[in-house]
């Protein structure tokens, strides 16, 4: 059983390859036609290429659900179409225990693309960011933040920009606002024109405060002022990544945050639970390959088993974004939404694996 094992081992490790690198290679093509419009003396031709290679790692963990699909698709399918998996069979092997064969191969790669997608593409993702702002911005700073807007309680932060100094690695901000609330009415609005972290607080410099009151507004102008906050530089960074590139580490941060400052934290939650359902959602595709091998299509070409991988894997990828993005809207529950549709499916096609749903259909008689 040991050999045979190893056999489908080296099946599944063929297959995995090859659909990383193809699906990969597609991936990269469009990135690069994508990055290519914004090509100017400060973001050249080279910085493209550095920018696309360091988003790798994120497009590998991404895609590695549908590349699952076709390389039990295109891989187990060959042992399929060449009566391997028949003869398999004749000697008492289960469809069950040949999944179970494929799904051990699949987690010997899954482990370490998971772990990848924990400690590696989200710093590479991050970085990859940083870069491209920095060039596009004309190498004036670096780790280059614009727009950034975040809620802590009753205070509303704004700054058009934060850079991140080279030498003194203090974080400096520009075209700072700072809305204050009380009674969910705006009381006072102070603008800086810039402001320095530095000893664990914010000193905003060339401040314009304006103070709301029942007899008008009332300016004032203050040359510097120390301001103690839980916005800090790490949490500004991670509330202007995308949720899905941030680490589990990063998005229970961000997320005890949001609940301390009673913000609304749909994406962090859906990601986190996405993060988490991330080897369930590869065994779902995986075995929803097997369905291939079993079914009408295992005698069928190469470019037959991968159009259909490549269908499955994309319909449940489609499907798994979509419930990601109707729970966020209308803020549903992660678990019902990223849990338990893999688990149905995994669910439904084990059981039918094991024999529990018997296929219908016109028996040839014996000559």
């Amino acid at each position: 059983m040991m050999i045979l094992t190893r056999y489908i081992f080296r099946a599944m490790s063929f297959g995995l390859v090859m659909a990383v690198s193809l699906l990969l290679a597609i991936d990269v093509l469009f990135g690069l036609i994508k990055e290519l419009n914004d090509i100017s003396p400060y973001y050249t031709l080279g910085d493209v290429f550095f920018f696309v290679i360091l988003t790798i790692p994120s497009k590998i963990y991404e895609l590695f659900p549908v590349s699952a699909v076709i390389a039990v698709a295109v891989s187990l399918g060959a042992l399929a179409a060449g009566s391997e998996l028949v003869v398999m069979r004749s000697v008492g092997i289960s469809q069950l225990r040949i999944a179970g064969m494929m799904l051990l191969a699949l987690l010997v790669w899954l482990v370490p693309v998971t772990l990848m997608g924990e400690y590696v593409s989200p710093k590479a993702e991050q970085m990859a960011q940083q870069f491209r702002n920095e060039k596009i911005s004309a190498g004036q700073a670096t780790s280059v933040t614009h727009a950034v807007w975040i809620k802590d309680g009753d205070v509303v932060f704004r700054s058009n920009k934060m850079t991140k100094q080279p030498q003194s690695g203090q974080y400096l901000l520009t075209g700072v606002t700072v809305f204050e609330l009380e009674n969910q009415q705006l009381v006072q609005v102070s603008e800086a024109e810039k402001a320095l972290y530095a000893n664990q607080q914010w000193t905003l410099e060339n401040l314009k405060v304006s103070v709301f009151n029942d007899h008008g507004v009332q300016v004032k102008q203050i040359a510097s002022q120390q301001w103690q906050s839980r916005i800090k530089p790490r949490i500004l960074n991670l509330s202007t990544t995308r949720a899905k590139y941030l680490s589990l580490r990063d998005l229970k941060q961000i997320q005890q945050f949001n609940t301390q400052s009673g913000s609304l934290q749909s994406a962090y939650q859906m990601a986190w639970w996405s993060k988490l359902a991330f080897p369930l959602l590869v065994i779902t595709t995986a075995l929803c390959g097997m369905l291939v091998l079993f079914g009408h299509v295992r005698n069928a070409g190469f470019s037959q088993r991968l159009v259909m991988g490549m269908v499955i894997g994309i319909v449940i990828y489609l499907m798994n974004k979509t419930l990601l993005n109707v729970g966020e809207v209308y803020h549903l529950s992660p678990p019902l939404m990223v849990v338990v549709p893999p688990a149905l499916i995994c669910m439904v096609v084990l059981f039918y694996l094991s024999g529990g749903i018997k296929r219908t259909g016109r028996k040839l008689s014996p000559l």
